[in-house]
Formats: structure tokens, sequence, C-alpha cells
């Protein structure tokens, strides 16, 4: 998909060369060091309005990195919401992972 770039970046910065509309960070919310710092930095990359899409494995899930890095629903929005974030949707769909969106 040409007008969706990817970008490899480090674990404590985005690295987003302009804003976007939407972060969409999958299965690497547990590798991040200093989460709130992190998502602090990444709101000034999001366009007024932009928004943040987290899938995490759920704490019972038996897949992924080992158990203490599967964090509660009430985590990962605490700490978005340390970082000025606003948690706007959770989706239930997936059977191993949990699905939030967040605004700035």
């Amino acid at each position: 998909i040409s007008h969706i770039p990817a970008v490899q970046a480090p674990a404590d910065s985005a690295n987003l060369p302009t804003a976007v509309d939407l972060a969409f960070i999958v299965d690497t919310y547990h590798h991040i060091p200093n989460r709130v710092d992190y998502f602090r930095k990444l709101s000034a990359s999001l366009k007024v309005g932009g928004r943040v899409a987290i899938v995490d494995f759920k704490p019972e899930s038996t897949m992924g990195p080992p158990k203490e890095f599967h964090f509660t629903a009430e985590k990962i929005s605490e700490e978005l919401r340390q970082a000025g974030f606003r948690h706007i949707e959770k989706l239930n769909f997936l059977p191993e992972q949990q699905f939030f969106i967040f605004s700035k």
C-alpha cells in the first residue's frame, strides 16, 4: 500500500517523519520501556483529532510474551491517560488480544 508508509523506530520514539491521523501499534506495547513518556512524545506526532490504536495480548492469553508482559485493560488505559490520551473504544473481536482506541 503506497500511501501508508511503514516506519522502523527505536523503543523510545515513534520516529514519525510527519504528523499522522492514526498510530497503529500491534503486539509491541509490552516492548516499550517508558510507555507514558513514549506516548507523550507520540502525541506531538498526531494531527488534530489523531488517534492511537493498540492491539496487545490479553492477560489470560496463552500466546505472546511471558505473562508478566500481558497487561490489563486498566493498566493500558491508565498509562495512556497519564500520557494525555482519552480512551474512546475497546473492541472485543480478537480471541487472544485486546484492541483499544485512544484520542489525544
